[in-house]
């Protein structure tokens, strides 16, 4: 059932006014397990993580849940859906705190997941199954 992908890379911005540590538990809090590289750009760093890890979306999908945005998650995957790539953007400090909040608008920048995938309609279905009333019906 995990097999749906073959990577997922996560990206933020990390400005001199930031703790990099607080924004890799950002990342983290959203999509376990990544291996981090910082790349300095001058006014900030940019930091990457990536996994291979066929867990690293479980934390998404059950934040979809929890949190009841599922039709929301559906539509920004579905936004972000490119050839092989799914990319959708959150909220920094929201995610800081557990959370997903697809309002990316924050003076600090978003957080950029990438999913890269082979299958990006099954993996859609399966982690924002399209809703009726909240409830899944695909």
């Amino acid at each position: 059932m995990m097999e749906m992908f073959e990577e997922v890379q996560v990206e933020a911005y990390v400005f001199p006014t930031e703790d990099i540590e607080k924004v890799k538990k950002a990342m983290l809090n959203l999509v376990p397990g990544l291996k981090f590289e910082a790349f300095d750009r001058g006014d900030y760093m940019l930091l990457v993580g990536k996994t291979t890890d066929k867990r690293a979306l479980q934390r998404l999908y059950e934040l979809f849940r929890g949190q009841q945005i599922l039709d929301t998650a559906r539509m920004m995957l579905e936004e972000g859906y490119f050839g092989e790539e799914i990319i959708i953007k959150v909220h920094k400090q929201v995610a800081y705190v557990g959370k997903v909040n697809f309002n990316e608008e924050s003076p600090l920048g978003p957080i950029t997941i990438i999913i890269r995938t082979k299958e990006p309609k099954r993996l859609m279905k399966w982690l924002a199954p399209r809703t009726k009333n909240g409830v899944p019906i695909e």
